[in-house]
């Protein structure tokens, strides 16, 4: 049979780590929300990109260029593209448009195509 300390009174117990009432309401909580039904408890949300992720490939003065970028409105067309990116590249011909791989695909080897040399390396 174990012995129960008798020393100790059941208020006393279990109170070192409780707050006190007023610690409690002295605490500062924000609470943050969006209509989309995200509730952030806590510290300050990360900034999150909203929208659908894509890659594309285009050629602006002779190099192939490949951007990343996030849409509002899903995948636009080779000509929309061509269209927003002829502000900082005049002339760029947009080749191919990539929708993001899943989060949870491991990318194990990338190659670069080296036009002088014929070959990817």
């Amino acid at each position: 049979m174990i012995q129960i300390a008798e020393s100790i009174s059941p208020l006393e117990l279990g109170t070192a780590d409780m707050k006190s009432y007023k610690e409690f309401i002295s605490e500062s909580i924000n609470i943050q929300g969006d209509f989309n039904g995200t509730l952030n408890i806590g510290s300050a949300p990360e900034p999150q990109r909203v929208g659908e992720e894509f890659s594309a490939d285009f050629v602006w003065q002779g190099s192939i260029y490949r951007v990343e970028m996030v849409s509002e409105n899903g995948l636009p067309s080779k000509s929309e593209l061509a269209e927003q990116l002829q502000g900082e590249y005049p002339g760029a011909v947009v080749h191919n448009i990539y929708p993001a791989p899943p989060k949870n695909t491991n990318i194990t080897k990338v190659n670069r195509y080296h036009p002088g040399k014929l070959e990817w390396i």
